[in-house]
């Protein structure tokens, strides 16, 4: 761990390019090391792990990367352009105002990258970065991902923010919970396993609702069974009415208002989901 999130931990060695070359061509493990060059290109790095290591300052062009794993390194005001990462990790490295062009790399092998609350606007700017970067190489695999690690740290960062200004916790803590919900249940929008989650345990809470309460929907008794609930719930949420079984008292009015508020806001959801995962 770093006890300096901008400095790498002493002592250390500074390498120039053929001292770094030699380390790559016999270890597969380099530790406390500044590499000072200022550039590092055209070269294939793979099953190295880079502990306590600093790339700070320096012009990383067509070098790809392969199941490597940076740990505890410094990539302050790097430059990354044309760059693959194949299968690598980064724990608890310091991307501040880094940059990216042209960059392949799955935006998961960063999640692990910022552990510290405190550093959360330099989460947000590389995740910023990241997906800049798909979208102008057109990585659609890879950029809704990215959006929904950079609203992550978003929230985080201007909950810190706020925190900072000394802002009372009833001026920012509806905001934080807000988000926190939107992104725990809907994922920002961008991550369409957190949507499809929370739809399907709402449907079984209303499906589970109505049929506990069918006794108050209708007047007059009903032969209820829980395939007539799910028909009656799906077909109200869907079409704002359940064909031949239409509620007559003032609960089972409220229930339908529900259960057509509840499926506007899925559908909804879903269809700004699936705009923003096929079409952007």
């Amino acid at each position: 761990m770093l006890t300096d999130f901008f400095n790498l931990n002493t002592p250390f060695e500074k390498f120039d390019r053929d001292m770094f070359f030699v380390q790559l061509r016999t270890s597969k493990h380099i530790c406390n090391v500044r590499y000072e060059p200022g550039f590092f290109e055209n070269k294939k790095v793979s099953g190295v792990t880079f502990e306590n290591f600093s790339f700070s300052k320096t012009v990383i062009r067509h070098v790809t990367f392969f199941n490597c794993i940076f740990k505890d390194c410094l990539f302050i005001g790097t430059e990354f352009d044309s760059v693959e990462l194949h299968d690598c990790a980064f724990e608890n490295c310091n991307f501040f105002k880094s940059k990216f062009s042209s960059v392949y790399a799955k935006p998961r092998q960063f999640r692990k990258t910022i552990t510290d609350k405190q550093y959360s606007n330099i989460a947000v700017h590389l995740y910023h970065q990241l997906r800049e970067n798909y979208y102008k190489e057109s990585q659609r695999e890879f950029k809704n991902e990215a959006e929904y690690y950079f609203g992550h740290w978003k929230r985080k960062n201007e909950l810190s923010q706020s925190k900072r200004k000394g802002q009372k916790w009833y001026q920012y803590l509806h905001r934080h919970v807000g988000s926190w919900l939107y992104g725990y249940l809907l994922g920002y929008g961008y991550r369409l396993r957190n949507l499809v989650a929370t739809a399907s345990v709402i449907m079984v809470l209303i499906v589970s609702t109505n049929h506990a309460l069918t006794s108050y929907l209708f007047s007059k008794p009903t032969d209820s069974s829980l395939i007539k609930t799910i028909y009656f719930t799906v077909t109200t949420m869907a079409t704002l009415g359940a064909s031949g079984y239409n509620p007559d008292t003032e609960v089972g009015y409220m229930f339908v208002v529900l259960n057509v508020f509840i499926g506007i806001s899925i559908l909804s959801a879903t269809i700004s989901a699936i705009f923003k995962k096929v079409i952007r």
